[in-house]
């Protein structure tokens, strides 16, 4: 969800703010950069410093295509509470906030916080109210935030980033193309007059981040509609 997430907002012009920890974070980024997107990675180091140091690919990823952030002069030591503090930069960046999945002491409640206190909308995906994983992000959607089911519902209420218009002009290459034509057909002829996430995902054996990330690109082409529970039809007057 996560990479869907960040695919949907580089497509829809929405530069993706995050702050390059592990997990979640990485995984929306690797979305948006995958799409050509424009990501801001706010940092708890210096710009030299990359924490976890596995992210050193990604770092330098969102160096090289997007923003990074940090207020710590180089030589300043790695300290917990340099984390927590980056969340009041990242909210400040950013439109809306999204909470995937967090258990109940997370940094993501303290974004959470800020964004209720800023007046921003907040987004969370429910999770099974079993996971551990979870139990913060599910109460948060107890206390009045926004249950986010498909990405397209966030973009359809953020609309037309920023960037969207302005990518032809960028001399950064995205890391991949957008879905071609052949595979959009494949999609509409599979939906016919209508079908599920997941029919679509057990029809043609692809995942159901990457489908839901080109139904997204579809509806925002006015040729596919949106339906409750995961489910798309074909815009009127569009055809395969």
């Amino acid at each position: 969800m996560a990479e869907a997430l960040g695919a949907a907002l580089a497509g829809a012009g929405w530069p993706v703010v995050s702050g390059l920890a592990e997990g979640i974070d990485a995984a929306v980024h690797r979305g948006c950069l995958d799409w050509g997107g424009r990501p801001i990675g706010v940092l708890g180091t210096p710009l030299d410093r990359v924490y976890p140091r596995h992210h050193h690919g990604l770092q330098a990823a969102v160096a090289r295509h997007g923003l990074l952030v940090s207020e710590h002069p180089r030589g300043t030591p790695v300290r917990r509470g340099h984390f927590a503090a980056r969340n009041r930069l990242q909210v400040a960046l950013a439109q809306a906030v999204v909470v995937v999945e967090c258990p109940e002491s997370s940094g993501a409640l303290h974004s959470a916080a800020l964004a209720w206190e800023q007046g921003l909308p907040l987004w969370v995906v429910p999770a099974d109210a079993g996971k551990c994983s979870a139990l913060g992000s599910n109460r948060l959607l107890a206390q009045g935030a926004s249950p986010l089911l498909a990405a397209s519902d966030l973009i359809a209420q953020l609309g037309a980033g920023p960037l969207l218009g302005r990518e032809a002009t960028s001399t950064a290459a995205p890391l991949d193309a957008p879905p071609t034509a052949a595979p959009d057909q494949a999609l509409l002829a599979a939906l016919g007059q209508g079908a599920s996430l997941e029919q679509l995902a057990q029809v043609l054996g692809r995942s159901g981040a990457e489908l839901a990330t080109q139904l997204l690109h579809l509806e925002l082409a006015g040729r596919v509609r949106a339906e409750p529970g995961l489910r798309w039809r074909p815009a009127p007057g569009s055809s395969a």
